[in-house]
């Protein structure tokens, strides 16, 4: 079995505040550092320090040889990720404050991602494989159609969330991962109540797998018979960047090594309890010896 992770890759410009910036107003950070981010590259990152063969896919443009070598350096498969020197690699501004984070994001070469591209990667793939995705990247619907042709399981991590999303082939996907607010967006509900957005996405994805991160709540999997809650470790938060990535690619490499649905959570909730510790994106996920 392969993981194959067709997902983003940007670079992080990461400024900590004395507080959010408002509307009409400009500030000055405490400090500015860059760092390799993106959901994709993040996921992958956790998968490769959680035990995991991954194969990352996607695409950087004339500034990303950097993201390359960075995969490599953790032992991530990189033949099928493309350096396209007409492009500019995606980006992301963050503000940290307090723990806490705000993101704009710029696509760049991870818009870019074409048919063509799709099925030279996945023809490499086959039954026995999963593929994981985010939405961070172009051409969704074409890749998660295609994969399912090929009877790979399919990983739909929700994020970021928006309308998009229900323009794709949602029922051939196998396990969404959500947080309580793309999970409540994915069964188009607005509220906050746990038990409400669980009920409402078992109702409406009946036949799916889920498993909704929420904070402080911890976290939770559940199908249309089963559901499973992890508490969180306590700790104190200094930068929750990379906090739910961390989640997902400590959950997926212990559930895909033993089915063991309890042993994943916990695994993944004492991963993301690490990250949040540190600073930075994919440079804060831990070994899974840290562990």
């Amino acid at each position: 079995m392969a993981v194959l992770n067709f997902g983003s890759l940007n670079y992080d410009h990461v400024y900590e505040m004395d507080h959010f910036t408002q509307p009409k107003e400009t500030q000055s950070s405490l400090s500015y550092i860059r760092n390799f981010g993106g959901k994709g590259l993040n996921q992958s990152i956790a998968l490769a320090k959680a035990g995991v063969d991954v194969f990352h896919a996607g695409k950087v443009g004339n500034d990303g040889q950097d993201f390359i070598d960075y995969l490599k350096k953790y032992h991530v498969d990189t033949r099928y990720l493309v350096k396209d020197d007409a492009q500019a690699t995606g980006h992301a501004i963050i503000e940290i404050c307090k723990g806490q984070n705000r993101i704009i994001l710029h696509g760049g070469a991870n818009q870019d991602i074409d048919e063509g591209q799709i099925d030279e990667t996945l023809k490499d793939f086959s039954k026995e494989d999963v593929l994981l995705v985010q939405n961070e990247i172009s051409s969704m619907s074409y890749l998660i159609e295609k994969a399912h042709e090929k009877g790979m399981m399919i990983v739909f991590n929700t994020a970021p969330m928006n309308e998009k999303v229900f323009s794709y082939p949602l029922d051939k996907v196998d396990l969404f991962i959500v947080n309580e607010i793309e999970g409540a967006g994915l069964a188009k509900i607005e509220t906050d109540d746990l038990e409400k957005i669980i009920e409402a996405l078992k109702e409406t994805y009946p036949d799916r797998k889920f498993v909704l991160t929420a904070g402080e709540s911890g976290s939770f999997y559940f199908d249309k018979d089963t559901c499973i809650r992890q508490d969180i470790y306590p700790v104190e938060a200094v930068d929750t960047t990379a906090a739910g990535d961390t989640f997902t690619g400590y959950f997926l490499a212990s559930y895909l090594k033993d089915k063991d649905v309890k042993k994943a959570l916990d695994l993944a909730a004492k991963a993301s309890s690490i990250t949040v510790q540190g600073k930075g994106a994919a440079q804060s996920i831990p070994e899974i010896s840290d562990l």
